[in-house]
């Protein structure tokens, strides 16, 4: 077997590897990832077909892990193998040559399998294999090939290549500081990781994980956040004699901040050459500006190649972007800077326009009565959750001793959210007095814990709600109000779920759930098998492409039910920050619904709010194209108050907006948008199905009738009173 030292090119071989890979099983999927995809572009600047597909094998060994990624490119020859491995730092992929190819340093395959265990490559090309193994030894980067062989079937097949193509593998041992990552781990760090963002986004690409001890396959995709874009710029950099062309993109994510640092970062702008090869990510210095927390884009490096082919340091070994130090670098930094700061200034000025037109207090109280009685609609008619009380047309009857819960006693199932009503007359609890909430088992959660009885509520007789959640069956609990001298009590029943399933067939557990991008959750069907039987198909589908479930059908099998109620984990995970999806399990005219939101680690942050509304946001965008909108992250109306017909009345800068027909277009755009939401909600949790085209007809209906039943209450709370009352003395009226 042929063996060569492989030479470095004036570098600390050793040092370097470590310091690329930093004993990261990630780190190294990624440069063979990157490996793969510059394989298949060099067949793609040869015009030569290829499916693109790059293959990510997970494997655990005890606690040790093995991983392989697999290509169907060009592979590699045994001459190509010698002229690629025995020189380390050289441009050795191709660019030196043109191709489109990433090859920063020449050493991203050889840091990967060096710096790991066992690393080691088979690669076929023209029914012939080669071998080669790379390691570490006596402070020096070695390798060993084996000579060129013929490709046998048995041989393809340990290596699954049935054409050419090359199978890259290493292990990690973490009794030699190796850590081995969990499989959803690998496919969370994969997907997100800006070194791989092009590839992600890229169609010719896809790109699998597959874990080979289960089976389980997961594409691995990237989805980009939604926003606007609010710079769109060229210019150019002198440097060296010659001139680089540089593109700016700067876009604002819509949908609250984004991850400002981390492999994983979904904010700041994506480096690229003008290959778009991906060189870094940064908002330089202003990583840390939360006035920047939104920003996210891309800079477009021209003629970047040049640089690298003469071997200008301009690049981080370490793989963290440009090294600042460099003089194109310093000449390129400060005027993206330049422009990073212009954005900042008018995210400031957009800021502090807002906060100009923040509510005051006469205005606060009224938008807090407003949506106190929104919330309350959206308890009943739109949340996840099941009224055990009245319903809220019922006419309210004057409460027992003015303070009562109801019902006295309930049957609830883990998994779903349930409501008490508390019914209490003002003139016997005063206002400002506070209600007490408890429960006596800690295993049945109860939400508020108080309740202030406010005088914006309204006097006389006054609804409140409690939402109680069993976190175990088989269990009992008393449900407590006190005030003063005043109590009420509730006896609560957890039941097991097969009580529930009796009714629905089959239900998932939980029944909503927030996700983090490519980061998977586990979920559960819970099937009854006395009605659904043994041997039927449940059909699993989500109406949102981004937002993927692991089966797409489950078959029943009665040997899985214990005491009749079978039980199939599944996993779901979502690629785009922002987006929402309903999942659906179908059988015959059974089904269950699952709901689904993406959100970053920094919206997981955020606090959370009392209901679904809270009051409007006023947004000045110069050119908006609606006049509302609903955030559903943070529960807010948003008023465009540029929009032509909203200016009208509020005018500029709202300035007008405490007149009587500004105060009635804001209460009529606010009940317009809460009516439409708490209406879509409504729809898609309702569990009935609907046809594409009578799911809008339906939810406008629901509209309608919510604003036909309360529209003049949120009227009557949002609008000043003594200027209706005051424009009805000057009509005579």
């Amino acid at each position: 077997m042929p063996r060569g030292k492989i030479k470095a090119a004036d570098r600390d071989t050793v040092r370097s590897i470590k310091t690329a890979m930093q004993g990261s099983v990630i780190r190294a999927l990624v440069e063979l990832i990157t490996n793969s995809d510059d394989s298949y572009k060099r067949l793609e600047d040869d015009n030569e077909p290829h499916k693109g597909i790059i293959e990510v094998l997970y494997k655990k060994d005890g606690y040790c892990g093995l991983f392989a990624v697999r290509d169907r490119a060009a592979g590699m020859s045994r001459e190509e193998v010698e002229e690629g491995f025995e020189t380390y730092g050289e441009l050795t992929s191709g660019m030196k040559a043109g191709k489109s190819v990433r090859g920063y340093f020449g050493h991203g395959a050889k840091d990967a399998l060096a710096g790991m265990l066992n690393g080691r490559f088979y690669t076929f090309k023209d029914n012939q294999f080669v071998m080669c193994k790379l390691f570490i030894e006596k402070g020096a980067v070695w390798y060993d090939y084996t000579e060129p062989m013929p490709a046998t079937p048995k041989i393809r097949g340990e290596h699954k290549v049935d054409g050419n193509g090359t199978t890259a593998y290493f292990e990690a041992d973490p009794s030699k500081d190796i850590k081995v990552p969990r499989f959803d781990r690998v496919h969370e760090e994969l997907a997100n990781n800006y070194l791989l963002r092009k590839i992600m986004l890229n169609p010719k690409r896809k790109v699998l994980l597959i874990n080979e001890d289960d089976g389980k396959t997961r594409p691995l995709n990237y989805r980009m956040p939604e926003g606007k874009e609010i710079l769109s710029e060229k210019f150019s950099i002198p440097y060296d004699s010659e001139t680089f062309p540089i593109h700016v993109s700067i876009w604002r994510a819509e949908k609250g901040d984004l991850t400002q640092d981390g492999d994983d970062r979904m904010g700041g702008l994506l480096l690229v050459d003008e290959e778009d090869a991906v060189l870094g990510i940064s908002l330089f210095k202003y990583d840390n500006e939360s006035l920047a927390a939104r920003f996210f884009g891309q800079v477009t490096i021209g003629k970047f190649r040049k640089l690298l082919k003469k071997e200008e340091p301009v690049l981080s070994e370490a793989r963290d972007g440009l090294v600042r130090r460099h003089l194109f670098c310093k000449a390129l930094i400060p005027e993206i800077e330049k422009r990073i700061d212009k954005k900042i200034k008018e995210e400031k000025q957009r800021r502090q326009k807002e906060d100009q037109s923040k509510i005051d207090r006469e205005e606060a109280r009224r938008y807090k009565k407003a949506f106190n009685i929104l919330n309350e609609i959206a308890e009943i008619e739109a949340q996840p959750v099941i009224n055990l009380g009245r319903e809220l047309t019922d006419q309210m009857e004057e409460p027992p001793d003015g303070f009562c819960l109801y019902p006295l006693s309930a049957q609830i199932t883990v998994g779903k959210r349930y409501v008490f009503q508390l019914h209490l007359n003002t003139n016997i609890v005063q206002h400002g007095s506070i209600v007490n909430v408890t429960c006596i088992n800690p295993k049945i959660r109860v939400t508020p814990s108080e309740i202030r009885v406010a005088s914006e509520n309204g006097t006389g007789v006054l609804r409140k709600y409690i939402t109680v959640e069993g976190v175990e069956p088989n269990i009992e609990g008393t449900l407590r109000a006190m005030t003063g001298n005043k109590s009420s009590r509730a006896k609560i029943y957890v039941v097991p779920e097969k009580v529930l399933l009796l009714s629905e067939g089959m239900v998932f557990q939980p029944e909503s759930l927030t996700l983090r991008p490519n980061k998977s959750r586990r979920i559960y069907l819970l099937v009854y098998i006395k009605m659904i039987e043994g041997g039927s198909t449940i059909k699993i589908s989500s109406d949102n492409d981004t937002i993927h479930i692991s089966k797409q059908e489950v078959i029943v099998n009665e040997a899985d039910a214990i005491r009749h109620v079978a039980k199939y984990e599944l996993e779901l995970w979502g690629e785009g920050v922002g987006q929402n999806a309903i999942i659906t399990a179908e059988c015959a005219s059974y089904m269950a619904l699952l709901e689904a939101t993406v959100k970053t680690k920094e919206q997981e942050k955020e606090k959370g709010r009392k209901g679904m509304f809270s009051e409007p946001d006023f947004i000045y965008d110069p050119d908006p194209i609606q006049r509302t909108h609903y955030s559903s992250e943070t529960g807010k109306v948003i008023i465009y108050a540029n929009f032509p017909s909203v200016q009208h009345y509020l005018g500029s800068d709202c300035r007008y907006r405490k007149t009587l027909p500004a105060q009635v277009l804001v209460a009529d755009l606010v009940a317009e948008r809460c009516f439409y939401e708490i209406a879509k909600k409504k729809v898609e949790t309702s569990g009935l199905t609907f046809s594409p085209a009578a799911k809008p007809t339906r939810i406008e209906r629901d509209a309608l009738d919510l604003s036909r039943r309360f529209g003049k209450k949120v009227h009557e709370a949002l609008v000043d009173q003594n200027l209706v009352n005051d424009s009805r003395n000057i009509d005579g009226g």
